[in-house]
């Protein structure tokens, strides 16, 4: 009966030690509309706040221009483009930002999948630019991290319970 014990506790602890290494490592800025490219000497940061925009909700798009250790840039000329279904809906003309973040306020008109082009202009006139992919979708955005956290805390409790019920089970065996 003891070697049965020692081996619910050990597939138990096993069970977890697989459930924490399925655990992807986490990042700092990796949201849903958040994505980042590295081209031609400088590192792009494309975010949206709120997370998951709703259509006809104002939102903010977050663009970080930096090189590639991250370090802020200075007097950063740049441009913004965004496409829905292959069709500028707006445009942001080229202009000098003096700490190579960009803010721009956007009321996105309807739900789907945008394109934001970023344009970086050197000092010789070259042009280089980067997409980048945002989805707008309906409220159902907290119901699905609702979903994600509920499922992870069944998961959880389903482990740690079946471990406390074996070892209650092994402990009136013993009796």
């Amino acid at each position: 009966m003891a070697i049965k014990n020692g081996m619910y506790k050990v597939c138990s602890i096993f069970a977890l030690l697989v459930l924490v290494a399925l655990i992807p490592e986490v990042d700092a800025h990796q949201l849903f509309n958040s994505e980042e490219e590295k081209i031609g000497g400088y590192r792009i940061q494309v975010a949206t706040n709120p997370e998951i925009p709703g259509p006809g909700n104002p939102s903010h798009l977050l663009v970080a221009i930096t090189d590639y250790d991250g370090k802020d840039l200075v007097d950063i000329k740049a441009r913004l483009k965004i496409f829905k279904n292959d069709v500028l809906i707006h445009e942001v003309v080229p202009k000098i930002y003096t700490t190579g973040h960009i803010d721009l306020e956007y009321t996105f008109p309807e739900s789907g999948l945008y394109i934001v082009e970023v344009g970086i202009i050197d000092p010789f006139g070259k042009e280089i630019s980067s997409k980048f992919n945002i989805g707008i979708i309906q409220t159902f955005g907290y119901i699905f991290y609702a979903m994600v956290i509920l499922g992870s805390f069944l998961s959880v409790s389903l482990i740690v319970g079946i471990y406390f019920f074996k070892r209650k089970k092994a402990r009136q065996v013993q009796t």
